[in-house]
């Protein structure tokens, strides 16, 4: 997804209802990845909420595998970390799958914030009616360069170095 806003858009021919319910089941999946992106995150749990062939994507143009995500923490560990979502956008592009923006807010042990930006997303209803990631791009507008994210991508980059 690109840097810009999401276009306005109808459902495409969805009932009221189903809309409704699928908007419900699509805001819960953002809110449960936002609660598990945190301080000793259940990475396993984090996974689930992605088609097997999800990917997570970083400006720096690399992706990894949702099960993947402990990589991002391991030289670094937050004592605490907090994701808190403010605005999202859900747009159907069909019934059976939607692009999100949400604006996150990041808080750390060492700042509040410690980081903000935008995750874009690529949602679609599985079989069982449940709505999975399919991709999730992270998007950082911003950093407190002496918070747990500046100090990560520090020591991630020394190691690169070596």
């Amino acid at each position: 997804m690109s840097r810009k806003a999401l276009p306005s858009g109808t459902s495409v021919g969805m009932t009221p209802a189903d809309e409704a319910t699928a908007r419900s089941l699509i805001m819960s999946l953002l809110y449960r990845y936002a609660s598990l992106a945190r301080e000793e995150g259940d990475h396993t749990a984090t996974a689930k909420l992605f088609e097997a062939d999800g990917v997570i994507q970083f400006q720096d143009g690399r992706e990894i595998a949702p099960s993947d995500l402990g990589v991002i923490t391991r030289r670094n560990p937050p004592k605490l970390l907090r994701h808190h979502l403010t605005t999202i956008n859900i747009q159907f592009v069909s019934s059976e799958e939607v692009n999100c923006q949400s604006y996150i807010i990041a808080g750390s042990h060492l700042r509040m914030p410690d980081h903000w930006g935008r995750w874009d997303d690529t949602v679609r209803k599985q079989g069982d009616g449940t709505w999975l990631f399919k991709s999730k791009s992270v998007i950082v507008d911003g950093l407190d360069p002496v918070g747990w994210l500046a100090e990560t991508i520090a020591i991630e980059s020394s190691v690169e170095q070596e």
